[in-house]
Parts: structure tokens; sequence; C-alpha cells
């Protein structure tokens, strides 16, 4: 009998034992570690979250959710959610309350987003709260839209640029057809009748002037150019020495004039009458030489340069025989 009390008074103390590890562990769990101050936060939608839910400030666990109560509102309802927090931590006034949560498929959470401002939320003041956005409801929206973009705006455009493509093509088949087509055809008759023809006179004509240009500076008359030049620079020579003896004889009728004035002069005594008639023709034969006198330098210049062009033409000639034929640009 004794042992079975044993037994039975061990059995309950690892019974209690086990319970009193079970509510510590669920005390840990649910973040009821120590002394808290309860905050609250309002949210339109509640949607993950439950009594329990952790609560975070950037991200290190500092309480839980106590309650979630539901109050009416102006825009519909409201739900008031209470949160323990760590007694004494700080939340600046112009924190933010997020729901968000960790993963797609993770538990949803609040993380408050810590602000800047110097003042602190008093405990049991109210946490400016901000819900989290259905990542789904976001998609749903978004492939709605898309839908109507494509139903209303996409659709529309591409039957319009088919429209119009089928419009430009006809457009096209009908400009080859009744326009391009004719005209190539009319600029092909045109270059194989006219301009071929054409071009067949004028390559003849060419072939006409060659072969008229081959017999011109042919042997032959390339020996005919060679002695005209020749007797153009014997013409140019001689007319050098014409003008060298017009020279010579200019300067014996001045010493003609000289001894015959002498003449007259110790004859003057003995002519009379005579004299003075031949003086008197002298001074005319004087005034006309020397009027001849003054002019024959221009005469001679003119001359000497008439002969050195020509003795350069007749040199550019021998050195270009065409250019009695083509001439010069």
């Amino acid at each position: 009998m004794k042992r079975d009390t044993v037994n039975y008074f061990a059995v309950g103390i690892f019974v209690l034992a086990v319970l009193f590890a079970f509510f510590v562990l669920m005390y840990f769990v649910t973040g009821s570690t120590g002394p808290a101050d309860h905050y609250t936060v309002r949210y339109n939608n509640v949607h993950g979250l439950k009594f329990g839910t952790g609560v975070f400030y950037e991200g290190y666990k500092v309480g839980q959710i106590e309650a979630i109560e539901p109050t009416p509102a102006e825009a519909g309802m409201e739900y008031v959610i209470t949160v323990s927090i760590t007694r004494d931590w700080k939340i600046p006034a112009d924190s933010v309350a997020k729901v968000v949560a960790s993963g797609l498929i993770a538990a949803v959470q609040i993380d408050i987003d810590a602000g800047t401002s110097e003042q602190a939320i008093s405990p049991g003041g109210e946490i400016n709260g901000q819900e989290q956005q259905d990542l789904f409801a976001v998609i749903n929206e978004a492939a709605g839209e898309f839908q109507t973009l494509s139903r209303d705006g996409i659709v529309p455009v591409l039957v319009n640029l088919n429209k119009r493509i089928d419009e430009l093509s006809a457009e096209g088949i009908s400009f080859r057809r009744e326009q391009l087509g004719p005209l190539v055809d009319t600029f092909n008759k045109r270059l194989n009748e006219d301009l071929m023809a054409d071009a067949q006179s004028v390559l003849a004509k060419l072939d006409h002037s060659v072969q008229q240009m081959n017999k011109i500076l042919g042997p032959e008359n390339q020996q005919h150019i060679e002695k005209f030049l020749i007797h153009l620079d014997d013409g140019a020579l001689n007319l050098g020495g014409l003008i060298s003896r017009i020279e010579l004889t200019r300067v014996q009728m001045g010493e003609t004039l000289a001894a015959l004035k002498h003449l007259v002069g110790d004859n003057s005594e003995q002519v009379g009458t005579s004299v003075e008639n031949a003086s008197l023709s002298m001074q005319q034969m004087h005034d006309a030489l020397k009027t001849v006198n003054e002019h024959l330098g221009t005469i001679l210049y003119n001359v000497e340069g008439s002969a050195r062009q020509l003795h350069e033409f007749s040199q550019s000639v021998r050195d270009n025989p065409a250019r009695i034929i083509r001439g010069t640009q």
C-alpha cells in the first residue's frame, strides 16, 4: 500500500512539473516576459492579426497583441488593437505601426517603424497604424486594369493598325500595278529605243572624229607640220635681220644728210639760187626723215615684238603640233 502511494505521488509531481513547464513555455512564447505598457493601434483591416501576434520595433520583438475590438466609424468599421510593449520602451510620437509579413507565406506581424520625433508616446496612447497591402488583391487589381487596358486600348489600336496596314498594302499594290509598272515599261522602252540609238550615234561620231584626228596627226602630216614650223622659225630669223638692216640704213641716211649739209655750206657762194632751192628741198627732206626717225623706234619695237611672238608660237607648235587643230583653252 505504501508503495502505491509513493508511485502516485511521483506521478503527480511529474505532471505538475510538466504543466508548470508548459505554462512557462507559453508565457515566453507569447512574449509576456515581464512588465509591459499598453498602447492602441487602429486599422480598417485586421486580416491575419490575432491575439498573441508579435509586435516588433525596427525588427526587434517588444510585445504582442492583447486584444482586438471592433468599433463603428464614419467610413465603416474600425478595429482597435491593444498591444503590450515592454515597459519604459520609448516610442517616438511620429512612429508608424505597419502590418507586414516577412515572407510570401509567412504570418503577418506588426512592425513599428521608429520616427524621428523627440517626444515619446505615453503609455496608453495611440500609435499611428498602416494596414498591409494584400499582394493578391494588388495582383488582381493590376490584372483587371491590364485586362481593361488590353480590351479598351491595345486591342482597338491593333485593329486600327491592322486595318491601316491592309490599306497601305492595297495602295502599294495599286500603285505598283497602275503607276509604277507603266512607268518602268515606258522607261525601259525609252532606254532601249531612243537612248540606245542616240548613244550609238554619239559613239559612231566619236569614232569618226578619232579616225580623222589620227589621219591629221599621221606621219606625213607631222612631217609637213615640222617643215612649216621650220619655215616659221626661218622667217622669224629673216625678220630679225631685216630689222638690223633697217637700223643700219637709218644710220647711213643720217650720215648722208650731214655730209650733204656740209657740202651745201661749202658751195653756197657758187650755187646761188639753186643751192637755196636745194636747201629748201633738203630741209623738207630733213623734216620728213625726222618724222620717220621719230616713228621708226615704235615701228621697230612693234616689229621686234611680232617677231618674238612668232618665234614663241613656232616653238609652242613644235612642242605640241595638235594645237593647230584643237587650239588652247
